[in-house]
């Protein structure tokens, strides 16, 4: 059984494409905000951030007895899956976008202002990218990767990241580390500082 993690912050697809990767290749997903909330995964709420605080004991105890039961091949997608750990994570992708389509994206959401900007403030900085960086069991094999969403439809993004599961030693551009908001000239910083 492999475990395979997709990441990245709130409007970079996460969910899309862990759907469209089960309903195209047939790989189970789990959401992992879904399963947070569900499982009471949770110590409180940060209002301030408009999100809830995960319990990190409750989660790991939660995913070690879900292990012990899992069989076949799945996806974690979510913002905390850089909190996963298990032998049998294989991939770990991140999901980035240009921060401009970030504004976009979460806009419709809802969100307030502040919490926009936040999360485009961890899009610059890759916040995402540098958690699970932090995973050396994947860092050494260089199974961690980046996958720029900006310009590419949810099918494409599943397709290349089932292409990344199958051979990840095909995509050594995509290893995780190379993007760069801050050197990009299309990224204007201080609109979000």
């Amino acid at each position: 059984m492999k475990t395979f993690l997709i990441s990245g912050i709130p409007g970079t697809g996460k969910t899309s494409v862990a759907k469209k990767i089960n309903e195209k290749y047939g790989y189970p997903f789990l959401s992992l905000g879904e399963v947070v909330v569900k499982n009471k995964l949770h110590c409180g709420e940060d209002p301030s951030r408009d999100t809830k605080i995960v319990d990190t004991e409750k989660f790991n105890a939660f995913f070690r007895t879900f292990f012990l039961n899992q069989k076949e091949d799945i996806i974690l997608e979510g913002h905390y899956a850089d909190l996963i750990e298990h032998p049998s994570v294989n991939i770990a992708i991140i999901l980035r976008a240009h921060p401009n389509v970030i504004e976009t994206r979460l806009k419709p959401r809802g969100y307030s202002k502040k919490k926009i900007m936040e999360n485009i403030q961890a899009e610059l900085v890759g916040d995402s990218t540098s958690f699970m960086l932090e995973k050396t069991e994947l860092v050494k094999k260089e199974h961690v990767f980046e996958i720029d969403t900006t310009n590419l439809t949810i099918e494409e993004i599943a397709d290349k990241i089932h292409l990344i599961f199958k051979y990840p030693e095909k995509y050594p551009e995509d290893v995780a580390g190379k993007l760069s908001w801050l050197s990009d000239n299309s990224v204007h910083i201080e609109k979000y500082l």
